[in-house]
């Protein structure tokens, strides 16, 4: 009887394995380059364009970047892994913008989960001595489209817009491999 429960069980895994599917994840960093990219927030797609302000209260436009690696950082003031990872993206900026990366931080809440304005980005920038675009999200329309459950999230676009690389948490290893198989 025991051992019929057990193979019951068994079978039952592997169906629902069987008819499981992806349905959108915070790691998507998968190589599938035989399709035509389309315009959207996953990978092998054209990255989807954003405008926000920035730092010193200027329009940022994503576009504006193409033709660069950029990699897209978003993060919360009230994140500890945040930052962590704020602390260590100057070091690599200053390693990689000579030939051709761009960080962008979008900065969507406070301390107090509250969405980020001009002077908690602009705090941001001091606390961790930033030279790259900060920018904030105040609606949320641009963490919205970019779908993802946890932070930091980071995502990271070729020289052609299209997204390579789209993961909650900071890999510093992996960061710098894909940021170099695309400068």
């Amino acid at each position: 009887m025991l051992r019929r429960i057990f193979i019951l069980i068994l079978v039952v895994l592997f169906i629902l394995a069987m008819f499981s599917c992806k349905t959108g994840s915070d790691v998507d960093n998968q190589d599938d380059q035989d399709t035509e990219p389309v315009i959207g927030v996953y990978l092998n797609n054209i990255t989807v364009n954003f405008i926000e302000n920035d730092q010193n209260g200027n329009s940022f436009n994503l576009e504006s970047l193409k033709g660069k690696v950029i990699m897209l950082v978003f993060s919360a003031m009230w994140c500890s892994p945040c930052r962590t990872e704020a602390s260590k993206l100057m070091e690599l900026y200053n390693t990689y913008k000579e030939r051709g990366l761009e960080i962008v931080q979008c900065i969507y809440q406070d301390e107090d989960s509250n969405p980020a304005d001009l002077s908690d980005i602009k705090r941001w920038v001091q606390e961790f001595n930033i030279g790259f675009t900060v920018v904030n999200d105040p609606d949320y329309s641009t963490v919205n489209t970019y779908n993802f459950n946890s932070i930091p999230f980071n995502v990271i676009i070729d020289r052609d817009s299209i997204i390579r690389y789209r993961v909650s948490g900071f890999n510093e290893q992996a960061v710098k491999n894909v940021i170099e198989d695309y400068l």
